[in-house]
C-alpha cells in the first residue's frame, strides 16, 4: 500500500468522527482576560509601508553600501527582501513595503531581529566598534523593540539540556511537560496582568509582546519534535520504532489552549511567529501537506487512457466529462469528492486527532500555504486553472478575514506574474534586472541552471555534490550550471578549495555583497540554496526545483 492509499484510508476512517467527540479537556483557562485587547483589528494584518532609518558609526568594513531587511510573509509563506542603501556618511533612510506587520531580520550586518509595524518608523543606530545596535521608533514599533529584550530575558527558559540529548524518550516527554508548565506560567501571568514590564505600553504593543511570550515555549516544543524526528531515524532513514513519539501524544496540550495558541491571528506578529507557523505546519497540521500528493493528479489529465493514475485518488477532476467520470467512479468504487469536501475531510481529521473544536486560524493558515504553493509547478493555463480550483475549494474553510484577504491578494499577484504582466517595466529595468540580464547574456542560447549557494550552507554543498553526475552528463550539451555565491560570506580561498577538492564543475561566480543584495531583492529570497532553471529563450522555467535529466532534455528540445 503506497503513501497516498494510506493517507486516504486514514482520512476516510476518521471522517465520521466529529470534533464534538474529542477527548475531555483538562481544566485550563480557555481564554485569557484582556488578551487579545481588540486593538489590533483586521487592517493591521494588511500590507503597507514603513520607514527604516538610522546610521552606522565606527564602521570597520567599508566594502558594502547596502544591507537587506528580510523576513517571511506568514500568510503566503513567501520570503521577502528589501534592500537598504547606506550613504557615504553611514546614514540610511528607506521607505519599504511590508506584507504585514511582524518581525524582520537584517542580512549582511550585525543587527538583531526587530519588530516593524506597518505605518511606523524603525530607527537603528549601529556602532561598529561596540558590535551592537540600538532600536527606537514610532508607535508600537518603538515600544516593542525597547521592551522585548528585557521581557524575553525575564521569561527565558532555565533548561540547559537539549531534550533530544541522549535520545531518551522518557526525558523528551518530561521536558515537554516542563515546557507546557512554562507556557502555563506565562498564560497565568497574562491572565492576572502581573507583567510589570508591560506597564505604560500601548494596547497594541502589549498584544504583540504577550503573543511573543506565548510563542516562545510553543516554538521550542515544536522545534524539539523537529529535532527528535530527524535525529531518531535509522540509517535507512526510517523512524526507529523504539524511539517514536506520536504527534497525538506530544501535542496533547494544544486542545485545552486552542483559543490563544491555534485560534490566535496575533501569532503572525510574534517574535517566534515564523518558527511556530513553519513547525506547526510540519508536525501538527501536516495532514494538509499530503494534499500535494493527491492534488497532483486530479487536474493534469482528462485522457481516459491515463485513468490508471486515478486508481488511488478520489478527488473529482476540475474538468467535466461524463464518460471520464463514469470511468473514474469505477476505479474509485463509486466515490468522487469535490476539492472543497476533500479539504473539509483533512480539517476534520486534524480536529478529531488533536481534540480541537473547530478549524481555527492556524489550521486555515497552513491550508492557505498548501493552496499558495506556486513554486513547484509549471505556468501553463491548465496550472492556472488548477490553482484557481484549489483556492475555490479552500474558501469555505477560510473564516478568518485576514486569511481570505491574503488568499485573494496572493492569487492575484500569482496570475499577474504567470501571465507575463509583471510590474517591472522592461524599458526601465532595476539594477537587479540589469545584473541578472548580464549573467544570462554570457550563456545565451543555453539552458541555464543558477544555484545561489554559500560555503557555510550544508544543503547547498550537498546539492552541488549530488549534481556532479548531471553536470558531467551534459558537459557537451548547451546546458550551463552556474554556482553563484556572495564573496563576503563565502571567501574565495575556502570556497575554491571546496570546489576543487570535490571536483565541482560548472561555472563559479563570486558576487560582491552589493551585487548579491541586488539579486536577492529581485528574486525575493533570504535563504539558500535558491535555484533558477532558465530555458534557452532566457525565460525562467522553475524556481527551487532540483534539475533532472528529464527536465533538461525537455528544455533542450
Amino acid at each position: 500500500m503506497n503513501l497516498n492509499k494510506i493517507i486516504i484510508t486514514f482520512l476516510l476512517a476518521v471522517l465520521p468522527i466529529t470534533c464534538c467527540m474529542a477527548k475531555k479537556k483538562p481544566a485550563i483557562n480557555a481564554t485569557l482576560r484582556a488578551y487579545p485587547s481588540g486593538t489590533i483589528d483586521e487592517y493591521h494584518f494588511h500590507a503597507g509601508k514603513a520607514v527604516v532609518r538610522g546610521r552606522f558609526t565606527n564602521r570597520t568594513e567599508h566594502n558594502f553600501s547596502t544591507f537587506n531587511v528580510t523576513g517571511t510573509d506568514l500568510f503566503s509563506n513567501q520570503e521577502f527582501v528589501r534592500t537598504i542603501h547606506i550613504e557615504s556618511n553611514g546614514s540610511f533612510l528607506e521607505l519599504i513595503s511590508l506584507p504585514h506587520s511582524g518581525w524582520v531580520y537584517f542580512d549582511g550586518v550585525d543587527i538583531p531581529p526587530a519588530f516593524i509595524a506597518v505605518g511606523d518608523t524603525l530607527e537603528i543606530q549601529v556602532d561598529g566598534s561596540a558590535n551592537g545596535a540600538k532600536f527606537a521608533g514610532s508607535g508600537a514599533t518603538g515600544e516593542v523593540n525597547s521592551v522585548w529584550p528585557q521581557l524575553e530575558t525575564q521569561f527565558a527558559s532555565k533548561e540547559t539540556r537539549t531534550p533530544w540529548e541522549g535520545m531518551n524518550r522518557e526525558f523528551m516527554l518530561e521536558w515537554k511537560d516542563r515546557k507546557v508548565k512554562e507556557l502555563d506560567r506565562i498564560a497565568n501571568a497574562i491572565d492576572a496582568d502581573t507583567i510589570t514590564l508591560l506597564n505604560g505600553c500601548s494596547s497594541y504593543a502589549k498584544d504583540v509582546l504577550k503573543t511573543s511570550l506565548l510563542a516562545m515555549p510553543l516554538e521550542q516544543i515544536l522545534l524539539a519534535m523537529h529535532q527528535w524526528r530527524w535525529r531518531t531515524r535509522n540509517e535507512d532513514g526510517k523512524p526507529n520504532p523504539a524511539l517514536t513519539i506520536s504527534s497525538d501524544t506530544f501535542f496533547d496540550f494544544l486542545s485545552a489552549r486552542q483559543s490563544y495558541l491555534l485560534d490566535n491571528p496575533l501569532m503572525v506578529f510574534a517574535a517566534d511567529g515564523d518558527g511556530v507557523v513553519n513547525n506547526m505546519e510540519f508536525f501538527v497540521l501536516n495532514a494538509y501537506l499530503f494534499l500535494a500528493n493527491d492534488m497532483e493528479r486530479w487536474s493534469k489529465t482528462t485522457d481516459s487512457d491515463e485513468l490508471g493514475n486515478y486508481k488511488e485518488n478520489f478527488v473529482l477532476p476540475h474538468e467535466y466529462d461524463t464518460a471520464l467520470h463514469r470511468e473514474m467512479l469505477e476505479y474509485d468504487n463509486g466515490r468522487l469528492v469535490p476539492v472543497a469536501d476533500y479539504y473539509k475531510m483533512c480539517s476534520d481529521s486534524i480536529c478529531s486527532r488533536f481534540g480541537l473544536d473547530h478549524t481555527g486560524f492556524m489550521m486555515q493558515l497552513c491550508l492557505l500555504h498548501r493552496v499558495l504553493d506556486f513554486d513547484f509547478e509549471g505556468s501553463d493555463d491548465r496550472f492556472l486553472t488548477r490553482k484557481a480550483e484549489e483556492l475555490a475549494g479552500a474558501i469555505p474553510q477560510f473564516t478568518a478575514p485576514s486569511i481570505s484577504h491574503h488568499a485573494v491578494d496572493a492569487y492575484r499577484h500569482f496570475v499577474i506574474e504567470r501571465e507575463g504582466n509583471a510590474r517591472m517595466d522592461a524599458s526601465n529595468p532595476t539594477p537587479g534586472d540589469s545584473l541578472f540580464q548580464s549573467l544570462k547574456e554570457k550563456y545565451a542560447g543555453n539552458v541555464i541552471y543558477m544555484d545561489f549557494w554559500g560555503i557555510g550552507c550544508g544543503p547547498c554543498r550537498r546539492g552541488m555534490l549530488d549534481q556532479r553526475t548531471l553536470v558531467e552528463q551534459y558537459k557537451d550539451a548547451p546546458v550551463r550550471f552556474l554556482y553563484i555565491c556572495n564573496e563576503k560570506d563565502s571567501p574565495r580561498e575556502p570556497s575554491e578549495k571546496f570546489l576543487s577538492d570535490n571536483r565541482i564543475q560548472g561555472e563559479h561566480i563570486f558576487l560582491s555583497s552589493d551585487e548579491w543584495n541586488l539579486l536577492t531583492n529581485k528574486f525575493q529570497f533570504n535563504a539558500i540554496p535558491f535555484t533558477l532553471l532558465i530555458g534557452r529563450n532566457g525565460n525562467i522555467v522553475e524556481k527551487n526545483v532540483p534539475p533532472t535529466a528529464a527536465k533538461l532534455d525537455e528544455l533542450l528540445k
